[in-house]
């Protein structure tokens, strides 16, 4: 019984791979099999053996310790390791023996593992590991006795696989039991090479076949050559102008608990120089990298960002923490700093869930650039003698009236007055040491979070406020609260189209915002387990 790993080179890193073998390990020898010796090769198979040397020896990692007292330093025998490289057709394989998994996983093909795993039947589930970005929980270990059914939920995906898979009565190739994860792993009943031969054979059948299960993959990305090519694209962007990059209030406030921003200051700074700012903007940071007369392709991602609260510095982040960023041609998102890669199967299944909300759009609450002005023009005729302005031009004066009904106070001051609404935007409640606003509007037994933007970055503000508060609310942490049934957040969209309708409400899942979609599904499931109904309102702005 012999227990073969192995991984599938990615088709365009065969000659790097090849080379790095060379660089790592000693080239023992080939041996060709020829198509005749194993029935079912379309061709001749080659497999060629790279191992560690037999001297290899490394210091011990406590190697300090004799130093302080001058001794000799000790040496301790590198494992021995292995890998065999098998090139059929035009495709190349690894079989990994000992440690030699570290040399060859950043040059496999990442979806074919799980592309196997999902072509086939199972009888008996031991080992799942999930995880799910933008979660408190972002990764899960499930172990599993008597259990058949590959379990996971909306917005979770797969890492690693441990199952007993079914098998024909007169299958004698591998053992029942597989591990998927970036590799495939499994137990050979023969130890021989005309035995892999077969197992690559196998393999390339069931390729071929009809997939049985979805499997959603979602992975943190480790490989630190990908992640220098999705660095480098995203400043080619950058470069260019063309990168969509979004900064999110949320990660910039969400260590004070404080869900309004409008209260909120910053510093922004590179290598001695900074400047003091009111809001966190892409223009903003252009401002400051023209002032300073410096490239922003070559600083932006560095710029540290010191949060205020009230004059108080609460938290200090590098720009690229606090961005979202999507490489669509790469299925990949910077998110908090960290790369990740997701796959058809977990789009699918967050679509899925986020199909399920209720949606709800009211052509009457529409929200217009000149809708805004004319407040504002109530406001000048109300406002615009007060003495703090009597030495100011009145496109000025307009400009501050502008700065202090910003739109969102707008909307839910208009909604108060017009629609029966009750408006606790900037109401705030202290909960020890903090102050939270529990919700922008409250109307018929609903909380509504509300944020008009473009972007995931603007949008998940509210879906975060939305869960902090009903956490709060659950928990009778706040006093004097009306009686809430249903927990809404409230999407002010800036686009130029809407979205399209099925059965009457707005299709969420129109809009390309995978990181709004993972918050929208962790808030549904969270707003359910509470005992309160989901509920999505949409708007316009124009």
């Amino acid at each position: 019984m012999a227990k073969v790993n192995i991984y599938k080179i990615d088709e365009d890193r065969h000659r790097a791979f090849k080379d790095n073998m060379t660089e790592k390990l000693t080239l023992s020898r080939n041996r060709v099999i020829a198509q005749e010796e194993v029935e079912g090769l379309e061709s001749d198979i080659v497999f060629t053996l790279y191992r560690s040397g037999e001297n290899d020896n490394k210091n011990v990692s406590w190697e300090w310790i004799l130093s302080v007292f001058e001794d000799d330093i000790l040496q301790t025998k590198v494992q021995p390791r292995a890998v065999v490289v098998v090139e059929y057709e035009d495709e190349m394989y690894a079989l990994t023996f000992g440690h030699s998994y570290f040399l060859v996983d950043k040059y496999c093909d990442r979806n074919f593992a799980f592309s196997f795993a999902r072509k086939m039947n199972y009888k008996e589930i031991r080992t799942t590991a999930l995880t799910s970005p933008n979660s408190q929980r972002n990764k899960t270990i499930n172990t599993y006795i008597d259990y058949s059914s590959l379990e996971f939920d909306s917005g979770e995906s797969f890492t690693k696989l441990k199952a007993k898979v079914s098998q024909p009565t007169d299958f004698d190739l591998y053992s029942e039991l597989i591990e998927v994860g970036n590799s495939l792993k499994f137990t050979l009943k023969e130890n021989s090479i005309q035995s892999i031969c077969k197992l690559i054979i196998h393999i390339i059948e069931i390729l071929a076949g009809e997939d049985i299960y979805k499997i959603p993959v979602f992975s943190k990305i480790s490989d630190k050559e990908l992640l220098e090519v999705l660095d480098k694209e995203l400043e080619e962007e950058i470069q260019q102008g063309t990168a969509s990059i979004n900064i999110s209030e949320i990660d910039i406030i969400g260590a004070t608990e404080i869900f309004n921003n409008n209260d909120t200051t910053f510093t922004i700074g590179y290598k001695g120089k900074s400047e003091e700012i009111s809001i966190l903007s892409q223009e903003e940071i252009d401002k400051f990298t023209k002032k300073n007369e410096l490239e922003m392709h070559g600083v932006l991602l560095d710029i540290k960002v010191v949060s205020y609260y009230n004059g108080a510095p609460v938290r200090t982040d590098k720009i690229r923490n606090l961005i979202d960023y999507v490489n669509d041609e790469r299925r990949c998102i910077l998110s908090k700093g960290d790369w990740y890669h997701f796959n058809d199967d977990y789009q699918e299944y967050l679509e899925d869930s986020i199909a399920e909300i209720d949606v709800i759009y009211n052509p009457d609450y529409d929200f217009t650039v000149g809708i805004h002005d004319d407040f504002i023009g109530v406001k000048y005729l109300e406002e615009g003698d007060d003495l703090k302005y009597e030495e100011m031009e009145e496109r000025d004066v307009l400009k501050k009236l502008k700065q202090k009904y910003y739109a969102e106070r707008v909307f839910n001051t208009i909604r108060e007055q017009k629609d029966g609404f009750t408006n606790y935007d900037r109401e705030e409640e202290r909960v020890g040491q903090s102050k939270v606003e529990l919700m922008d509007l409250y109307k018929d037994q609903t909380m509504y979070a509300v944020k008009i933007g473009n972007a995931s970055s603007k949008l998940c503000y509210a879906v975060d406020q939305s869960i902090s508060s009903l956490r709060l609310y659950k928990h009778n942490s706040l006093e004097g609260m009306p009686v809430i049934k249903n927990v809404a957040v409230w999407f002010i969209l800036e686009r130029k189209t809407k979205l399209g309708l099925e059965n009457g409400k707005p299709t969420i899942n129109e809009l390309d915002m995978l990181m709004l979609k993972n918050k929208l599904d962790i808030w549904k499931k969270e707003v359910r387990v509470l005992g309160y109904n989901p509920v999505i309102y949409i708007n316009y702005r124009s």
